[in-house]
């Protein structure tokens, strides 16, 4: 591994960084397993899909290697169910458990991009795990506005139903002290394997195990909301101002979500609040010297969403001021396919610093 590591169990900072992967072709069995130990996302989803399934047709985008919510509404009592995975390994071992599972006269595995595929019959229910760490970044909301043209019927039912990002200014060295920024080492690996699938080294998105709140300087604030099933999303611009409740210093931005699996959901998932699968993510300061911030104090937050010159993925940027201040202490690019410069910021420089020259192709 070439970048900075801090072992779990050593005595290294409280909180370590994980890549953000969720948006990359590299699944494998740890991060499959990941997701389906999430009791609280596993428990939210098969609610949701046992409670719409019966009776119905529906599509699971996105089914994955163990194709839970596939088998979820074929074990509930719908009548037909599709069950779509653009990885082939990983399609391939869905279609023999589903066979194990005896359900192979119910379920039907298909192989290929949602957007590509035609399906005998719309479904009357529609399924996707495709929710990001940022709620939009796994492609989301090109996937279910393609399936609600195409493949779902006009009175169909999307589960998840609702998901917002919310940003929250963050003090990062109130835990890490002077230790620097450090992945992770189980999940180190992951890092090389996105420079791989994207073609080149670049500042990717980064996932932090925890926010505490002793290190939080204000109230989180929304800055993405995403309804499905009722209007296709709008790439957009959000502007938004958040008061200081705690002084620090302004290390970054924690971005996280919260999310409504079904309309019947009292409470959200809170990826700030709650220990699950949806890691969230930080967005490091770009200045030498983080700014100190006082109680009362107004940061000046502008999020940016558009779409990747994949036509799948969004692409972000996010920039954040001091309202007394005329230059922005966070200016990060968060492009898909990254930004045009290697270890932009002085977070990045140190995170990234063991990278030899030939890898950075210099």
């Amino acid at each position: 591994m070439r970048a900075n590591v801090a072992a779990v169990g050593d005595d290294g900072p409280r909180i370590t960084l994980i890549p953000s992967v969720g948006e990359y072709p590299i699944y494998d069995e740890l991060l499959y397993s990941m997701m389906t130990a999430d009791e609280v996302r596993v428990a939210a989803f098969d609610r949701a899909v046992r409670r719409c399934a019966p009776g119905r047709t529906v599509v699971d985008i996105g089914t994955g290697a163990e194709a839970n919510w596939a088998i979820a509404a074929a074990e509930s009592g719908a009548t037909r169910v599709w069950a779509i995975e653009a990885l082939p390994e990983s399609a391939e071992k869905a279609r023999a458990l589903i066979a194990e599972r005896g359900f192979a006269d119910v379920i039907t595995v298909v192989t290929g991009d949602s957007r590509e595929i035609e399906l005998p019959e719309k479904a009357d229910v529609c399924v996707s795990e495709t929710i990001g760490a940022i709620a939009s970044s796994e492609g989301v909301c090109e996937i279910f506005a393609d399936a609600k043209r195409r493949l779902v019927r006009e009175s169909g039912i999307f589960i998840p139903h609702r998901v917002e990002t919310v940003a929250v200014p963050f003090d990062y060295a109130a835990v890490l002290g002077d230790t620097g920024p450090a992945f992770q080492a189980e999940y180190a690996t992951y890092v090389d394997r996105v420079f791989q699938a994207v073609g080149r080294p670049f500042d990717l998105r980064l996932c932090w195990t925890e926010i505490p709140h002793e290190a939080r300087l204000a109230e989180p604030t929304t800055v993405e909301v995403l309804e499905f099933g009722v209007a296709e999303y709008e790439y957009a611009v959000h502007e938004s101002r958040v008061r200081i409740t705690r002084p620090g210093r302004l290390g970054g931005i924690a971005l996280g979500i919260r999310l409504w699996v079904s309309p019947e959901d009292r409470d959200p998932i809170d990826s700030l609040e709650q220990q699950t699968s949806w890691l969230p993510v930080f967005v490091p300061a770009s200045v030498e010297q983080q700014r100190a911030v006082a109680v009362g104090d107004e940061v000046a937050l502008t999020f940016t969403v558009g779409l990747s010159s994949d036509r799948i993925h969004p692409d972000y940027w996010l920039t954040a001021r001091s309202a007394d201040q005329s230059e922005a202490e966070i200016d990060w690019d968060g492009t898909y396919l990254g930004g045009p410069e290697f270890r932009s910021s002085p977070f990045y420089r140190e995170l990234f610093a063991p990278y030899p020259a030939s890898f950075r192709g210099e």
